[in-house]
């Protein structure tokens, strides 16, 4: 494994724990998922966004690393979705619950998150189940992300983590960073699930 690599694994294995919690309140790739469940999602995921990329883009410490945080946002995307369906972006309620980013490690450890989110993006897309699949192309932009550019602003991101993340006490507040923010997307997420859920079990 080169050096390069050590950091992302670092914050990939910290976190794969979380990372399965967190697919366990996604509910969209089950094959009874409804167009309901899915705007859902893109409601729950815009109010978590939309709050923590702006963090992101007024630190300063990431812009001087070279991450643009403002190309990279994908709240504008999720609300172009939503408008899609024809729901009100503005409606979505906000978490105000975010990770801390009092380091530069830190904020890149909650960068990752997001930034990871625009991978498996990809692959959620490519699994849609049957009622869902008729969106890809009309409400679909939050799963594709940034199109081709997905794969190079991934290496790109990955450089950034390889040249700040330099030494342990880096890596673990990486880690730190990344663990929370999967945390309190877990803790916003969980309930939205379960008023879904509920929601469900009265219609039948």
């Amino acid at each position: 494994m080169t050096a390069a690599r050590e950091p992302l694994r670092r914050l990939k294995d910290g976190t794969a724990d979380l990372h399965q919690q967190a697919e366990l309140h996604v509910r969209i790739l089950d094959a009874d998922a409804t167009l309901t469940d899915y705007r859902h999602y893109l409601a729950a995921m815009l109010g978590y966004h939309a709050p923590l990329e702006d963090v992101l883009q007024a630190h300063d410490g990431l812009r001087a690393a070279g991450f643009d945080a403002a190309a990279r946002r994908r709240a504008p995307m999720l609300a172009a979705d939503l408008l899609a369906l024809g729901d009100d972006p503005r409606g979505a309620p906000r978490c105000t619950s975010l990770p801390s980013v009092t380091s530069l490690a830190r904020a890149l450890g909650v960068a990752y998150v997001l930034e990871g989110s625009t991978l498996g993006g990809r692959y959620i897309l490519a699994k849609l189940p049957p009622p869902l699949v008729r969106l890809r192309g009309r409400a679909t932009a939050f799963l594709t992300g940034h199109g081709a550019e997905t794969g190079s602003r991934w290496r790109a991101f990955a450089a950034i983590v390889a040249r700040e993340l330099v030494t342990p006490a880096a890596e673990d507040e990486a880690v730190f960073g990344a663990r929370e923010t999967f945390v309190r997307l877990i803790d916003w997420l969980a309930p939205r699930t379960r008023a879904a859920g509920e929601s469900l079990q009265e219609a039948s």
